[in-house]
């Protein structure tokens, strides 16, 4: 098929969302290799029907790092030129608040934008992010007789699902790259989510500045993992403080929505005993 009949699309990334889905599901070294060759996995995602990308975005928070095993960390911004070499443009996304990059925000307003361009039509659109805030565009999409696909966390919500015209699984991506599941037991793709959410809450707090809404915790561990903490019975442990304890000893502050959820070492230290007063003779 020519490049004039193949389908064309538009591709965008939620780096930061993607790389720890991958990292926390098939372990470091695939989330590295989908870093450093995104030309491989855009092979993979081209498969089939004949496509020709006009755009492809990445959007990363370039003061983000991935962890090595020997706890060496390499910054999202060093993976930027593999991107550019496969012809993505790399939109910086820092964090704006404590939790959020906006990366999600300019996904959004890019897609639109592309979608009322006048200079070509876009067919078909891929996301790569497992954040069910894109349920609303991948629903105007399909109104506007686009085709929707989104590689997201293989136990995405049903409502997410149900909202594209495609989900490929990170698992599927992972498997692309070179993981073999018989081969990596211990990772935690498939059975094991209960520790894929605890690994979820062990990072959110080891990055968090300040005490973390419960709630808002609860929402990264459901774009993450693509299941709630009570529909996961709080990982197996039946209550959120027993989650948060086995999690890294995180304590449950009282509030409203739930209390707000502390690092140990935020606790207030108990003040010292007051020096006796001295008596003068």
């Amino acid at each position: 098929m020519s490049e004039n009949n193949a389908r064309r699309s538009a591709i965008y990334v939620d780096f930061d969302n993607v790389l720890s889905g991958l990292r926390e599901g098939a372990g470091v070294e695939v989330a590295r290799h989908f870093a450093e060759a995104p030309e491989e996995w855009l092979a993979w995602l081209s498969q089939g029907v004949p496509r020709r990308f006009l755009l492809r975005r990445c959007y990363m928070n370039p003061a983000g790092y991935l962890e090595e095993a020997d706890g060496m960390r390499r910054y999202f911004s060093s993976f930027r030129f593999a991107f550019q070499a496969a012809g993505f443009e790399v939109v910086d996304c820092p964090r704006l608040t404590r939790m959020k990059n906006g990366a999600d925000l300019r996904i959004a307003l890019d897609v639109m934008d592309a979608l009322a361009s006048p200079l070509a039509r876009i067919d078909e659109f891929t996301l790569l992010s497992s954040d069910s805030d894109f349920v609303p565009l991948l629903l105007r999409l399909r109104a506007a007789d686009r085709t929707t696909r989104l590689v997201a966390h293989p136990e995405l919500g049903r409502v997410v699902r149900a909202a594209a015209d495609e989900v490929l699984g990170l698992d599927a991506l992972a498997e692309a790259l070179g993981w073999q599941r018989e081969a990596n037991r211990d990772q935690l793709f498939g059975p094991d989510l209960n520790q894929a959410i605890l690994g979820v809450i062990r990072e959110t707090m080891e990055g968090a500045a300040e005490p973390l809404h419960l709630p808002d915790l609860g929402q990264i561990v459901r774009d993450r993992t693509g299941e709630t903490l009570r529909g996961s019975d709080y990982a197996g442990f039946g209550s959120v403080d027993a989650m948060l304890e086995a999690a890294g000893g995180y304590v449950r502050q009282d509030g409203t929505g739930g209390g707000y959820v502390l690092r140990p070492e935020w606790l207030a230290a108990p003040e010292p005993a007051a020096e006796p007063a001295s008596i003068s003779e």
